[in-house]
């Protein structure tokens, strides 16, 4: 039998364990391979004929239970824009008026008197 010393026992323990951590997570591994996420991209033009879908019917949307993709229904009104609203009706609790519109940020003037036939805050 080999007869080693206490230092080199330690050593050798260390990389036997090691190894079979080694062996065993790669066994692991090639049991449960990751899980795969996918993501789709945004696509413009899937969105081109929404906002004449709602403005044709002449139906009001609520803004405060209406979600992005049918504010975006609204002449003028875009993903980025439609997310700052769903996003200030979260932040606030909802819309007490359609005139609270104005305190989203890319909503001004010209664009809420657009649209201000078309939404309701009930």
């Amino acid at each position: 039998m080999i007869k080693l010393e206490r230092a080199e026992r330690a050593i050798l323990i260390f990389l036997v364990s090691a190894l079979i951590l080694g062996v065993a997570v790669s066994a692991i591994r090639k049991a449960k391979p990751p899980a795969k996420i996918t993501v789709e991209k945004f696509n413009p033009e899937d969105y081109k004929n929404i906002q004449s879908d709602i403005t044709s019917r002449g139906e009001k949307i609520n803004i405060n239970t209406a979600s992005a993709e049918d504010l975006m229904k609204l002449k003028g009104v875009g993903l980025t824009l439609a997310g700052r609203i769903v996003e200030y009706r979260y932040q606030h609790g909802g819309f007490a008026s359609i005139d609270d519109l104005k305190s989203v940020k890319g909503v001004g003037v010209e664009l809420f008197e657009k649209i201000k036939s078309r939404v309701t805050a009930e």
